[in-house]
């Protein structure tokens, strides 16, 4: 009796511990069923429960463990156990080549797949088609009809959805829902997330080209730039011949603005793929940024003949011959694209520049760049454009000055050089110096690579607040290095000259007067002028300084000055007549001869 006892204890032992298996097999299968789930872009987050799926999570249920985390006990229970450590690392790398090498050893070892074979099998075909999408799928895909995690996440992915029920058990289920960034543009739905999953996957297997390159995405498009270039590197060492990856590589280098480093990488991935559309374009943009305009404009030709109705390669082509000075070209491509697009903010960009830089028609830009402040007022590149034409033009544009719109955009990015050189420049317009000094002083250091530029703002500042040793300490050295630059060579003798060192300047002066430009020699006897002891001598210096260059202002206002000082009031106008001319926008030179002309009546 006692025995029948433990017999019939035994078989329902093996019943219950069979019927909690099934139970359990069940739990985790089902976790696709009912996903909680993250919509990228304009879907809503919707969280749903999923019971099966915490249950796994708290009994330490681990569908594929990585290799550093095996052991003998949770490998039994794993859904990839029966699969090679082998096979299973080059799915968890991803990259086209580690696919195609687990594809084919597992069709080298059966040719009827389980299960967990076929799911296998259609991960490799879908993260090809997602990430690598100009590789071949070169292999036979077995037909799934069930879901489970793994499938689910990729399906949720290519629907813009990220799918949180996965349980992040594993590598595969912890990265897999980040698939999403490859569909879609604006990330904040789920970046948080993705970006702790892919972290956590990291950890697990930090040489995975797919988490690396997965990470790379999610971070450049939340613009951040230099951590994403981090990542993207890191794959590209490990898989150099993946297109998809090389060119993100590259791309990333060019929005950091390591422009030495992007177009070699670039030029690299051109030599390989020599019609590829997307690389002919990274390449048009590097090369412009690095004002190489006739590589540039070859590029994007290349593009256009691939793609005729590309309107970005369109405008840019426009861009490139803008800085070529190749206006009437510009204007037909311009008036050729107003014909299907002429609101867009790029369009209207350039439109206004054509307006104010060919036609010269200062009304017309302003009226332009007006109407894309109305369409686009919080835009830094339309500000930054209504900036540069209000400082240009010296007058209000949409009724505010250089420094209002300088200052909008620093309200928004603090550390914009572009916006505190123009609020300088706008101040300095107003006479402002000591305000001007400020800004510029801020400036000047953060500006690492000493744009010339922005230094010879800041001389012009400083002698007019009588700071001309700080003004010497800035151009002495630059001189040093870069004595046949015209502009340096300028600010240099203007230095001089306002430090007292009249006799270097009038040594230099005489020194460089016979080989040199037309545009710097007139420059050179307008300075000498000041240097005569005699006023025929000075006013010798500058007609030779407009023989030279008819259209120096600076030699014309000076006549001005010595005719009007004589009391000679026709001649001196005469004079004051041209500058205005030249300098039409100026209200302070309008003003003088005003007064001028009211003189002579």
């Amino acid at each position: 009796m006692l025995g029948v006892l433990k017999r019939t204890f035994c078989l329902q032992k093996k019943i219950f511990s069979a019927f909690a298996t099934i139970v359990f097999v069940v739990g985790i299968f089902s976790c696709a069923s009912s996903p909680k789930k993250v919509v990228s872009e304009t879907a809503k987050t919707v969280y749903e429960s999923s019971e099966a799926a915490s249950e796994a999570e708290n009994q330490k249920i681990t569908a594929i463990k990585t290799k550093e985390n095996d052991s003998p006990k949770e490998k039994s229970y794993t859904y990839f156990s029966h699969i090679p450590t082998e096979i299973l690392n080059d799915l968890e790398n991803a990259s086209p080549v580690s696919l195609r090498r687990a594809v084919s050893a597992l069709r080298r070892s059966k040719t009827d797949y389980d299960e967990a074979e076929k799911v296998l099998l259609v991960l490799c075909k879908e993260i090809m088609q997602l990430c690598w999408p100009t590789e071949r799928i070169d292999w036979e895909v077995p037909e799934v009809s069930f879901e489970n995690s793994y499938l689910g996440a990729v399906k949720s992915a290519k629907n813009g959805i990220y799918d949180e029920s996965t349980g992040n058990v594993d590598f595969l289920t912890t990265i897999l829902p980040s698939l999403v960034v490859l569909r879609s543009d604006d990330v904040s739905a789920y970046f948080s997330m993705s970006r702790s999953a892919l972290e956590t996957g990291l950890k697990m297997k930090q040489d995975s080209v797919l988490a690396n390159y997965l990470m790379g995405l999610l971070l450049k498009k939340n613009k951040m730039y230099e951590n994403a270039a981090v990542y993207f590197q890191k794959a590209f060492s490990l898989a150099p011949e993946c297109l998809q990856v090389a060119y993100e590589n590259a791309s990333c280098q060019y929005l950091c603005k390591n422009l030495t480093v992007a177009n070699e990488l670039a030029l690299s991935l051109l030599q390989k793929y020599p019609a590829n559309p997307r690389i002919l374009d990274l390449c048009a943009h590097i090369a412009f940024d690095l004002k190489d305009y006739l590589s540039s404009e070859e590029y994007i030709a290349k593009v256009l003949q691939q793609e005729p109705n590309n309107l970005q390669a369109l405008l840019f082509r426009v861009k490139i011959l803008m800085e070529k000075k190749d206006y009437i070209h510009a204007a037909a491509l311009l008036d050729l694209y107003s014909k299907q697009d002429s609101f867009s903010k790029d369009y209207l960009l350039l439109r206004a520049r054509l307006q104010y830089d060919w036609s010269r028609n200062s009304t017309a830009a302003i009226a332009t760049i007006e109407n894309a402040l109305k369409k686009f007022p919080d835009d830094a590149e339309v500000l930054m454009f209504a900036a540069r034409l209000a400082g240009a033009t010296m007058t209000s544009v949409g009724g505010k000055t250089v420094e209002q719109y300088a200052q909008q955009v620093l309200s928004r990015d603090p550390e914009n050089e572009e916006a505190l050189h123009l609020a300088v420049e706008g101040l300095v317009q107003k006479l402002q110096w000591s305000q001007a000094y400020e800004l510029s002083s801020k400036l000047l250091q953060k500006n690492r690579e000493r744009d010339f530029d922005i230094v010879s703002l800041h001389i012009k500042i400083c002698l007019a607040l009588q700071k001309g040793e700080e003004a010497w300490n800035l151009i002495s050295p630059i001189y040093k290095t870069n004595s046949f630059d015209e502009a340096v060579i300028q600010d240099y003798i203007l230095v001089l000259y306002k430090t007292g060192r009249t006799q270097q300047a009038l040594s230099l002066i005489n020194q460089l007067l016979p080989d040199s430009s037309t545009k710097l020699k007139s420059f050179l006897y307008y300075r000498r002028s000041f240097l005569q002891s005699q006023e025929e001598d000075a006013l010798s210096d500058l007609r030779s300084s407009l023989i030279a260059y008819s259209r120096n202002s600076d030699a014309l206002f000076r006549l001005y000055e010595i005719y009007y000082s004589k009391k000679d009031y026709k001649r001196a106008q005469y004079y004051l007549k041209q500058v205005v001319g030249l300098n039409p926008n100026d209200s302070h030179i309008r003003s003088l001869n005003e007064e001028l002309s009211n003189l002579i009546k």
